[in-house]
């Protein structure tokens, strides 16, 4: 018997969202479990399946993958959700997403971008194991500066403070309402409510010693009215552009050294097991 299962990339944070807000992308991988002897290391995949099945994997898994690892576009998250999906076709049973991202959580380290892949769309991570999905406004892209250079989220978060100024918090709390009203197309999407919607005190000026050259090319594209936010915890970052104004930040990538500059789509669909 071959298997196949297959999760989106995800975008988290966007600014202000801080472990809460996250987007599937339409770039993802693919898990094929099939009867040959295991090989390789995929234990993050195997413990996600293993999470539904409630026994060892027999046979061997495959991760065939177009997510950057280690760059802040939920590579992680896609293992577990496609893992998790997977699961649930060798248990016999439809996937319950809401379920599956209360037991999935834990094995990730935190719900945005798990969330993001098991749902697809726009969401909102609620404490608790809650989730809020929204379909996000066409009219804005999500346009993803790449770097060559890796940090591992767990040095992402060593580095941020175990408390915030309360006007802080107010910012990032007003900016997170904003941004999810702009990105359901509640609000009329604009360079311009973009930029201010995507402002974080929170975890990017603390992160910034840690990836320079993200901290560098963030304040250069915001300086440009961009719309720039660093993805999940960096390095790469994230520009929500209004579609037909890409030109604009096409120009602005082009000026800067050592960024490879991917356009992407929303993913809509989520983790799901793939027919054969």
């Amino acid at each position: 018997m071959v298997v196949t299962a297959h999760a989106p990339a995800s975008t988290s944070n966007l600014g202000p969202g801080f472990d809460c807000l996250g987007a599937a992308l339409n770039l993802g991988l693919r898990v094929t479990l099939s009867d040959a002897p295991a090989s390789g290391d995929n234990s993050l995949v195997e413990r996600a399946v293993e999470l539904v099945t409630g026994h060892p994997v027999e046979g061997s898994i495959v991760v065939s993958s177009d997510i950057p690892v280690a760059r802040g576009l939920g590579s992680s998250g896609a293992c577990v959700a496609a893992g998790l999906v997977l699961g649930c076709a060798l248990a016999g049973r439809e996937p319950d997403r809401a379920a599956l991202l209360a037991v999935g959580t834990p094995l990730e380290g935190h719900p945005d971008n798990l969330a993001a892949a098991l749902f697809g769309g726009l969401v909102v991570a609620l404490r608790g194991d809650g989730v809020v999905r929204l379909d996000p406004e066409p009219s804005v892209r999500p346009l993803i500066l790449l770097p060559r250079e890796r940090l591992a989220t767990a040095e992402a978060r060593g580095v941020l403070p175990a408390e915030v100024t309360l006007g802080d918090a107010v910012s990032n709390i007003a900016g997170t309402a904003g941004l999810v009203a702009v990105l359901t197309g509640a609000a009329k999407p604009s360079r311009e409510l973009l930029l201010q919607c995507t402002r974080d005190a929170l975890h990017q000026p603390y992160r910034a010693p840690l990836m320079p050259k993200t901290a560098d090319a963030l304040r250069s594209l915001r300086d440009r009215g961009i719309a720039a936010a660093v993805s999940g915890a960096g390095p790469s970052i994230v520009c929500l552009v209004v579609r037909s104004e890409e030109d604009f930040v096409r120009e602005a990538a082009g000026s800067l050294e050592g960024w490879e500059l991917v356009e992407l789509e929303w993913d809509t669909q989520g983790a799901y097991v793939m027919e054969e």
